[in-house]
């Protein structure tokens, strides 16, 4: 499948990529979203399969908006991945051998235990496990932090937590500032101002954010430190998981009178999403 469909939208594209893609991103969108469209039609795959071809799109579709493409170019690809699947029959050899290597490379990938997403700064860690981090991204500066889902007992909630230093007061809120998708579409961020002003780049437009609140506990971390978490309504991270993989958002701090702003690399938040809710 990857040679027949390649050539296919390769020549029906005619959209240059940007050199600093390569072509594996590309081709891995081609035939995880061209085997999912035939699976549509033809029903070849098993729903936790599926699942797990899903998020393989995502993934690379991750990959090439941050590697430059636009989202009319990725609108494009997409249109053609569907022409060509449609143009394929169902008892096709070639998709049919597609199928059985997805089966194959798959199988084994959807009961991993933990799985890196890796951005263009960042990464999300993905973990099944019943306690602490289901899914994070750690902050290195200007302060020391994680931000993802935590899991207390049978409570998951998007949180940040900072660590304290001996004495420290903890700052008194939180704030997560992300784009209005209703008022305002995602930005195509080019790689000249990713390179230029990183994870600020792409950050939400002040003429259409969405602001929500957080409540403030204090917990202990590794080796009894105390840390402050700030845990956020489930909205938010709805929210958040509807943005484009090249968008940042904000968290930001307040300690009496002054304000410190964090960055959150949105990245492939959904892939890993789906890849802890897969059905194994």
């Amino acid at each position: 499948m990857r040679t027949a469909l390649a050539a296919i939208l390769f020549a029906a594209l005619a959209c240059p990529a940007s050199a600093a893609e390569g072509p594996n991103a590309r081709e891995a969108f081609v035939e995880r979203r061209g085997l999912l469209e035939a699976d549509t039609r033809c029903n070849l795959l098993t729903p936790s399969l599926r699942g797990a071809l899903e998020v393989g799109a995502m993934q690379a579709r991750g990959a090439l908006l941050r590697a430059g493409w636009t989202g009319a170019q990725m609108r494009d690809l997409e249109r053609a991945v569907a022409g060509a699947a449609q143009g394929r029959a169902c008892n096709d050899a070639r998709t049919l051998d597609a199928a059985a290597q997805a089966r194959a490379s798959f199988g084994q990938w959807a009961n991993a235990g933990t799985m890196e997403f890796p951005g263009w700064e960042r990464s999300w860690t993905a973990r099944r496990a019943n306690q602490g981090w289901r899914l994070h991204q750690g902050i290195d500066a200007p302060i020391a932090a994680t931000f993802g889902v935590r899991q207390t007992n049978d409570v998951q909630r998007l949180a940040l937590a900072l660590d304290l230093a001996r004495n420290a007061a903890p700052p008194t809120s939180a704030q997560l500032v992300l784009r209005d998708s209703a008022r305002a579409a995602a930005p195509d961020i080019s790689l000249t101002q990713r390179m230029s002003l990183g994870l600020a780049a792409g950050a939400p437009p002040a003429s259409a954010t969405r602001a929500f609140s957080s409540t403030r506990s204090l917990d202990r971390g590794e080796h009894g430190r105390r840390i402050a978490v700030f845990a956020f309504p489930d909205e938010a991270f709805a929210a958040l998981v509807a943005l484009d993989p090249h968008e940042s958002v904000e968290l930001r701090l307040t300690t009496g009178r002054s304000t410190q702003r964090l960055y959150i690399e949105v990245g492939d938040i959904a892939a890993a999403r789906a890849f802890l809710t897969l059905q194994r």
